[in-house]
């Protein structure tokens, strides 16, 4: 177990699945997101993209904690998803200042971590204030009961065993 891992990270994570899975019975993709400073709730997201393509999990989770904290810096907090950010995901994560990720799923198609490498990218800090360091990131955390919810979706491209599915 990586030594990083926090008390509270399941809790938060296991209410990322529960809103992948309200995402899918809305008839969205099983995408959920929230955001968090230490143990404290701030701010969720689902999936939104059939109304409007940009409206993934994690960039309205992001917004809705902008509008609880009342500002773009989001220094301490902690985005967790039930899937690895794409990668206009992951840009804004960087914006917002993000401190940690935790995802369930990695997306090696089109992770803006595993894929494309948003999250660790050094030389975007020197773009101050408008992209921080790259935040803490632990993936795969729970990713077997992250995949239980895509399993019964089209959605078949993620999770770290997804070459051998098809």
């Amino acid at each position: 177990m990586n030594e990083n891992i926090r008390p509270y990270d399941e809790k938060f994570m296991r209410r990322c699945i529960e809103l992948s899975q309200e995402s899918v019975d809305r008839g969205d993709a099983p995408f959920g997101s929230l955001v968090a400073k230490d143990d404290k709730l701030v701010a969720e997201g689902l999936n939104d993209a059939q109304s409007k393509v940009s409206e993934h999990a994690e960039v309205i989770a992001l917004h809705n904690a902008h509008q609880v904290v009342g500002s773009s810096d989001l220094t301490g907090h902690t985005l967790y998803t039930s899937c690895e950010p794409c990668p206009m995901c992951s840009f804004m994560i960087r914006e917002y200042k993000i401190s940690r990720v935790v995802f369930a799923l990695p997306s090696p198609f089109m992770g803006g971590y595993t894929k494309w490498s948003i999250l660790q990218d050094e030389e975007l800090k020197q773009f101050k204030p408008f992209f921080s360091s790259p935040p803490e990131v632990i993936g795969g955390f729970l990713e077997p009961e992250a995949k239980e919810v895509m399993n019964n979706t089209i959605f078949w491209m993620f999770g770290s065993s997804v070459r051998n599915e098809r």
